[in-house]
C-alpha cells in the first residue's frame, strides 16, 4: 500500500530526527554546552560544531535553492510555511525578546529543547518535567490569546514591513536587492549563502583541535545535512505537491508547509494533539521529529548502555528548571524557534529574524551564566 505524501513526509521527519537524537546524544552536541564551554573555559568546540551545522545548512541550501529543488518562497507565509522565516513583515523585537527569553530560560533548566529531548532518551527524569512545562507553555502561546495580548499587540506597530518598499521577504539577499535597486535572482541567493556560509566554515576549520575531533566534527557536518534534507523534504518537489494537494482537503492537517527542524513550537503541538483526542490532522511534522529524536537517543542510550537516572537536587533546582522551561516555551515560540529551530534551520534561509533570534540566545544564556557565576563567587565570600 502507498502512503500518502503527508504520511511519507511525517515518516522523513521521524527517520531523520532518530538519526539526530543519536548524533546528538553521541557527540553530547549541545547548544547551551556550547556557549558554557565557550563563557566559562573558553573552549570553542562545541561552538564549531554547532557553527559547522550552520555553515553546512547554509551553503546546502543555498545551493539547493539556486538549483531551483526548494522552493523558500514558501516561508514567506503562514499558510505555506511552519514558521515563516522570510515573512517580510520583520517583528524584531519578537525575535530580539524571545531570543533572550529563550536563551536564560535554556540556561536555567540545563539545556534547550534538542538537549532535553536527548536527556530524555537517557533517562533523565528532570527533562520530562522540563519537556511537559516546556509543552504547556508554547502550547499557550500558540492556542490561546496570550502571545498576541502580552507581546505582539505592541510589539507589531514597532515591525518593519519590507512589503512596503516592494521588498518580498525578509532574508538578506532579497533585502539587499531591494536596497540596492539591483534585481533579486537565484544567483545573489547563491553569492550571499556562500558568503556566509564559506567564512563561517573557514573558521571553525582552521583550529587544529576542532579538527582533529572527529565526533563533534562529523556531528557538525551529519546535523546540517539533516536540516537540508528536511527542507528538501518539505519544500522540495513532493512539499509542493502535498502543499497544493491540502488545498482540496475538508480538514486541512495542523501546521503543514516548508519547514525543517525546530522543537520548541512541535511540544505545544504535542498538547494539543493529546487534547484533541490523538486527531490525525494535529499529528504534525514538527511531533515526529520531537518523538523521533527522543527515541533516537534512546537507541543509542540502550545500545551502548549510557542510562543516566536524574532527578532534581534540591527544590531550587526544580524552581529553576521550571522557571527556565516556562521561559523556553514561551520565549521559543515568540521567536519563532530554538537554537536549533531558529539557530540552524531559520539561520539557513538567511532571514534577518533568524539571525538576531540566534545572537540574542547566546547573549541572553552567557548574561545568565555570567549572573551565576558571580552569584556563586558571592557564596564562596
Amino acid at each position: 500500500m502507498q502512503l500518502d505524501l503527508y504520511s511519507q513526509s511525517l515518516l522523513w521527519a521521524f527517520g531523520l530526527s532518530v538519526i539526530f537524537g543519536a548524533i546528538a546524544n553521541k557527540a553530547n552536541f549541545c547548544t547551551m554546552g556550547a556557549v558554557s564551554d565557550w563563557v566559562n573555559i573558553g573552549d570553542l568546540n562545541r561552538m564549531r560544531s554547532w557553527m559547522l551545522a550552520i555553515a553546512t545548512a547554509i551553503i546546502g541550501v543555498g545551493l539547493l535553492e539556486y538549483a531551483g529543488s526548494i522552493d523558500l518562497s514558501l516561508t514567506t507565509s503562514n499558510e505555506t510555511s511552519n514558521p515563516p522565516y522570510r515573512s517580510a513583515n520583520f517583528i524584531w523585537l519578537r525575535h530580539l525578546l524571545g531570543g533572550l527569553m529563550f536563551g536564560v530560560g535554556m540556561t536555567l533548566a540545563s539545556g534547550c529543547g534538542n538537549k532535553t529531548l536527548v536527556r530524555l532518551g537517557e533517562g533523565n527524569m528532570k527533562s520530562l518535567v522540563v519537556l511537559t512545562i516546556m509543552g504547556v507553555a508554547a502550547w499557550w502561546m500558540l492556542f490561546s490569546n496570550f502571545g498576541y495580548l502580552v507581546f505582539l499587540q505592541w510589539m507589531l506597530p514597532l515591525s518593519i514591513d519590507f512589503s512596503n518598499q516592494g521588498i518580498p521577504s525578509q532574508d538578506i539577499a532579497a533585502v539587499l536587492s531591494g536596497i540596492s535597486g539591483v534585481e533579486w535572482s537565484a544567483s545573489l541567493g547563491l553569492v550571499i549563502a556562500l558568503l556566509a556560509g564559506l567564512p563561517l566554515l573557514f573558521w571553525i576549520l582552521r583550529s587544529a583541535d576542532f579538527r582533529s575531533n572527529i565526533e563533534l566534527l562529523t556531528a557538525g557536518l551529519i546535523i546540517g545535512l539533516l536540516i537540508i534534507i528536511g527542507w528538501y523534504v518539505t519544500a522540495g518537489p513532493s512539499g509542493v505537491v502535498l502543499l497544493d494537494e491540502l488545498e482540496f482537503m475538508d480538514e486541512r492537517p495542523f501546521f503543514t508547509g516548508a519547514q525543517s527542524f525546530t522543537f520548541i513550537g512541535p511540544t505545544g503541538h504535542i498538547v494539543q494533539y493529546l487534547m484533541q483526542g490523538f486527531s490525525a490532522i494535529f499529528l504534525t511534522f514538527g511531533i515526529a521529529t520531537v518523538i523521533g529524536v527522543a527515541v533516537g537517543s534512546l537507541l543509542y542510550t540502550v545500545l551502548f548502555r549510557k542510562v543516566r537516572i536524574e532527578w532534581f537536587v534540591s527544590w531550587h533546582d526544580f524552581v529553576m528548571h521550571v522557571v527556565g522551561a516556562i521561559l523556553m516555551g514561551i520565549g521559543g515560540v515568540l521567536a519563532m524557534g530554538c537554537t536549533i529551530g531558529q539557530g540552524i534551520t531559520g539561520v539557513s534561509t538567511l532571514a534577518l529574524g533568524s539571525i538576531l533570534t540566534i545572537i540574542s540566545i547566546i547573549a541572553g544564556s552567557a548574561a545568565t551564566m555570567k549572573y551565576q557565576y558571580y552569584l556563586m563567587m558571592r557564596e564562596d565570600d
